[in-house]
């Protein structure tokens, strides 16, 4: 019995078609296949060359820009940590705990005293808020002393260069008759601030 597909007029007709009918054929498909490839040769879906360089440099101008950006921001980031490392130092070194102020200050007056030969006299202290601040306040010390001018220029020497922040805020002198003496009222300021324990035991940072 002869198959369906010996049978088919389709089939038929295509074994008659010579050498040229299919040489037309494989043309024409070279051709449709040469129109796709020039379709995304000119217009591919993801851009042309030019349009993909241009967004190459795109993106790495942003990226740089980026990275510029990190840069400054880590750059004034480790400037605010170092300021905060140096103010807490200030304060821990400067700064006196209200509870020890008074004593230490009129010790380290007495010292400098001493140390200039001047002769200390009364003191009297005071304490003023500072503002903006709930935590620190001005300590007001006014000593008297007396000596030699040259004892006093010593003396003031010396309280420049003391490790505790003294401020001389007033300062008024008095010669006395017949012994080459002045005496001085001085007037000092210090920084005080409450202090918790904790603070106590860290060294007063925060």
């Amino acid at each position: 019995m002869p198959s369906s597909f010996e049978s088919s007029p389709t089939v038929l007709l295509l074994a008659r078609r010579g050498p040229g009918f299919w040489l037309r054929v494989g043309g024409v498909l070279l051709l449709l296949c040469n129109a796709v490839g020039l379709f995304w040769c000119l217009d591919p879906p993801g851009g042309t060359r030019r349009e993909l360089s241009e967004e190459m440099l795109r993106i790495h101008d942003e990226m740089a820009a980026m990275r510029s950006n990190a840069a400054r921001v880590k750059n004034v980031a480790a400037k605010v940590q170092l300021g905060h490392g140096q103010a807490v130092t200030f304060e821990s070194q400067y700064f006196l705990p209200r509870r020890t102020a008074y004593q230490r200050v009129l010790a380290e007056l007495q010292r400098l005293a001493q140390a200039s030969g001047l002769q200390a006299r009364d003191s009297v202290n005071t304490e003023e808020p500072i503002e903006g601040s709930d935590s620190l306040s001005l300590l007001n010390v006014a000593a008297r002393f007396d000596g030699t001018y040259a004892q006093f220029v010593k003396f003031l020497y010396e309280v420049d260069r003391s490790p505790m922040l003294l401020m001389l805020d007033s300062l008024g002198a008095t010669p006395q008759q017949d012994s080459g003496h002045i005496t001085a009222d001085l007037r000092f300021q210090a920084i005080i601030q409450d202090v918790t324990p904790a603070m106590e035991v860290t060294g007063g940072k925060r």
